[in-house]
């Protein structure tokens, strides 16, 4: 609604506080979900190096830029939406969607010794197409947060499951949801 919203009731400044804002968070959202534990952010400086290339001197739309971002998907990313955008786009570009998340954890020792976290995951406040790549992390017990994953979530939905945490014998301190706001949610 940006620039429609821009009258003498709701003031002046709405889209300094309504569209920039959010187009922030969609990029840190896009280099969360592209992040790698081993490259860190080497996917997401790629694809911004991409688009800045293509687009230097002349204009680029939300769908050019849609273009660059499906150029560069990570394999999780593409299992979403068949090797298009169209649903992160639709959701948090183009939509008002707002999800919430719900996560509840325990941890096992495993017949091994290794640790095992039982967890269950919900999103909740969105329309049954809504998909989300979800980040889950870890405290370990020395303090340091990692992140263990990201599970793919559609519509109003749970999951549950047993992750086996392969060579690691001692307990975290507790599993961590959206640790680095990773996902615009409630």
């Amino acid at each position: 609604m940006g620039y429609r919203l821009n009258n003498t009731r709701t003031g002046a400044n709405i889209t300094s506080h309504l569209i920039y804002p959010k187009g922030a968070y969609i990029l840190h959202m896009l280099r969360m979900m592209m992040a790698d534990n081993r490259t860190g952010d080497q996917n997401f400086k790629e694809m911004m190096r991409d688009f800045v290339k293509t687009y230097c001197g002349s204009s680029a739309t939300t769908e050019d830029f849609k273009a660059t971002v499906e150029k560069h998907m990570t394999p999780e990313m593409k299992q979403i939406g068949s090797g298009k955008m169209d649903w992160f786009f639709d959701e948090y570009v183009y939509g008002t969607a707002l999800p919430s998340y719900k996560l509840d954890s325990s941890f096992d020792t495993g017949a091994d010794g290794d640790v095992v976290l039982n967890v269950k995951l919900a999103q909740s406040n969105v329309d049954e197409h809504f998909s989300m790549l979800v980040p889950v992390y870890l405290e370990l017990a020395d303090g340091r947060v990692v992140r263990l994953g990201r599970v793919r979530m559609i519509g109003n939905s749970s999951i549950e499951q047993k992750v086996p945490l392969k060579g690691l014998k001692e307990k975290p301190r507790r599993a961590l949801l959206n640790y680095m706001a990773d996902v615009l949610a409630n």
